[in-house]
């Protein structure tokens, strides 16, 4: 396996990544209320945000979706670059701390809310195309990554406070069912994002270990050692979709690795099917 390299440095926190349709690369600087854009090496500002971005995602019309955790909001930046607020709050209730996202074959998004820490009140919820919010799964400790098979027929989901990762089948309605622990982290903390490749091994960013590679039955197969102990979100890239890109905020990097297979591709929405 090949070592990770450095695609761009000196970023200030960087945490979610993810290309655009021109396979430009796009991170969320955190600590510095912006997203960026990169190419040739070199960071560029594309927009400011308010407090905290993380977890980010392009939908397949071209526009960038934004968990803004400072705000409370989930924040849409059209392509050419206007900002608005597509969700603040679910049946009256504010946000407390979105996180991460992913979207459904039908265009709705997912993204996690940890709410306010390890006491259970961690939440994921659904997004519609109108911007209508429903509460999906409640009463998580402290979700953060998701990714969808396949198939879209299981959502697995990254709970930090007890450092495992749930499995959980999708009804024909979108709803969860038959909560299943995946793997349980004895040592480690819990995993920050995770992703499938095409042979439905899960890769889970796990802080202070690196990227931890998951076999189908929830066994662990391995480790990719990333530089830095603050590993956050991930990405597959790259001609054939063979490279793994990783935000590491505690040296200001995202770093890049060609690996032996390839990506499995996110859903973007309808037309992503």
């Amino acid at each position: 396996m090949a070592q990770p390299e450095i695609v761009v440095s000196d970023l200030r926190s960087p945490y979610g990544i993810a290309f655009d349709a021109d396979d430009v690369l796009f991170v969320s600087e955190s600590a510095a209320n912006r997203i960026l854009r990169v190419e040739d090496g070199q960071a560029q500002p594309f927009a400011q945000t308010g407090p905290r971005p993380l977890g980010i995602a392009f939908d397949d019309s071209g526009d960038l979706f934004v968990a803004e955790s400072g705000r409370h909001h989930l924040i849409l930046i059209s392509p050419d670059e206007a900002l608005e607020i597509y969700a603040h709050s679910c049946r009256g209730r504010r946000f407390i701390s979105p996180r991460q996202l992913c979207f459904e074959p039908t265009g709705d998004i997912l993204f996690s809310d940890p709410g306010h820490g390890e006491d259970g009140g961690g939440s994921v919820y659904r997004a519609d195309l109108d911007g209508e919010v429903t509460e999906v799964i409640s009463g998580l400790s402290s979700p953060a990554g998701m990714v969808l098979s396949e198939d879209a027929a299981v959502l697995y989901v990254s709970e930090r406070g007890s450092r495992r990762i749930l499995s959980l089948e999708m009804d024909d309605e979108g709803r969860p069912q038959n909560q299943q622990v995946f793997i349980e982290f004895d040592e480690d903390p819990g995993a920050e994002d995770l992703l499938f490749d095409a042979r439905g091994q899960l890769y889970a960013s796990v802080p202070g270990t690196g990227i931890v590679v998951i076999d189908p039955e929830g066994r662990r197969q391995g480790l990719i050692e990333i530089p830095g102990a603050e590993v956050a979100a991930m990405t597959f890239g790259g001609l054939d979709y063979d490279r793994l890109f990783v935000a590491e905020a505690a040296t200001g990097s995202v770093y890049g690795l060609a690996l032996e297979v390839a990506g499995q591709r996110p859903f973007a929405g309808p037309r992503s099917i």
